[in-house]
Order: structure tokens, then sequence, then C-alpha cells
């Protein structure tokens, strides 16, 4: 018997992924590009430089993270062989993954070095510099399915659906798409003798500028 996804089962196992991305910091450019390749999709992403802000604890942002994560990525590289941090999230991870038998482990190759003991058993992905061969070894290894979409069309919905919300009126539009600001002013204005509706919207912030016919 053959089991196919349905877009119902993809949906539920992309909103139920909660992944935890270890790394070096001098892998964060790599690290980085990861993280928005699960976001683009939707995936929830623990990624140190979203979840931790000035003032936090990192020690206790980090355990919260691993401890509800579904699926723990670590870059592995020279840089990752010789970091405290990354080898203490390991192995953290493996701990919770042995007790609850509820985490999946995913190591990412970015070099020739060594996965270490506790990874041997694990099947890795090789990265190849971010093309679209790793994005979707990487979203198949939590989904289970390869994306729906090409990244590119990925990020213009992730980015309209901040911009604009969930509808396409003009006035949904939250944030400024030329600088970001959500300081914007709308109008509108009727052209009577073509019954016609016109909308316009302008940032008050760098003066970015839009308008049509409704």
């Amino acid at each position: 018997m053959v089991f196919v996804m349905t877009r119902s089962d993809l949906i539920e196992r992309t909103m139920k992924s909660k992944v935890f991305i270890s790394y070096n910091k001098n892998d964060r450019s790599t690290a980085t590009q990861i993280a928005v390749f699960l976001a683009a999709e939707n995936i929830s992403t623990w990624f140190d430089e979203w979840e931790i802000s000035a003032g936090d604890s990192i020690i206790d942002e980090i355990e919260n993270g691993l401890k509800t994560c579904t699926h723990f990525i670590i870059l592995w590289s020279k840089n990752a062989s010789i970091s405290n941090w990354v080898r203490e999230e390991l192995k953290s991870t493996l701990t919770e993954a042995i007790k609850n038998k509820s985490v999946k482990m995913i190591p990412i190759l970015l070099d020739a070095t060594d996965k270490p003991p506790l990874l041997r058993d694990k099947k890795h992905i090789k990265y190849h510099g971010g093309n679209e061969q790793d994005r979707e070894e990487i979203i198949e290894a939590i989904i289970g399915n390869k994306p729906q979409t090409s990244f590119v069309k990925s990020i213009v919905k992730m980015y309209n659906e901040i911009v604009f919300g969930k509808m396409s009126h003009p006035y949904d539009v939250k944030y400024c798409p030329n600088c970001g600001s959500d300081k914007l002013e709308s109008s509108s204005s009727i052209d009577y003798t073509h019954d016609d509706l016109y909308y316009g919207i302008v940032c008050k912030r760098c003066g970015w500028a839009d308008g049509g016919e409704l």
C-alpha cells in the first residue's frame, strides 16, 4: 500500500514542525539562508537571530527552543567542530530525543569535516551553497515532501502576506514596501462622470506612493 500525502496532510505536518537551527557564528550566513528557506514554507523556525532580543537570557531562550523543537538541524563544519555551544546543544537535544523519541536530527554538512560520533548514524544532507537542491532536500527532510512552489514564488508569497495581509485590497497594505514603515496614509476619490472609484496610499516616512482604480 502506497501512502499519498494530501494537501491537508502536508499543511498539518508543516504547522506541527518546529525546527531548531544549531550553528557556529562563523557559519551565520548559511544558517540565515536556511532559516529563510524554512520561513518561506511557513515552517516554524527557532533561529537565534530572530528569537533572542537584547536583555533576554541566552541560555533560557536556547533551552526553551530545544525543549519544543520537533526537528534539530545542525550545521556541521570545521567551525562547528570546535564550538562548545554547538556541542552542548547537540548533547542536550540527543538526550531529549532518546528520552521522548520525538526529535528528528538533521545534520547538514557544510564542508568535509567528519561528523562527530553522536551523529555518525544519522543520514546527512550535503550543502551545495544554497541552491534549489539544498532547499528541496531540507524541506523534504522536515515535512516529508518537496516544496510545492519555487523559492522565488515562496518568498513573494511570504512578502505579500506580510505587506498586504491575506486580502488583495490596496488598503490592506500594512507596511511600506520601500522602507518598511507602518506610517501609511490612504485616500479615495470618485469620478462622478464615469462612476469610477480611485484609491491612493502614501508612506509618510519615505514618500512612496501607489494608487489606481478600484
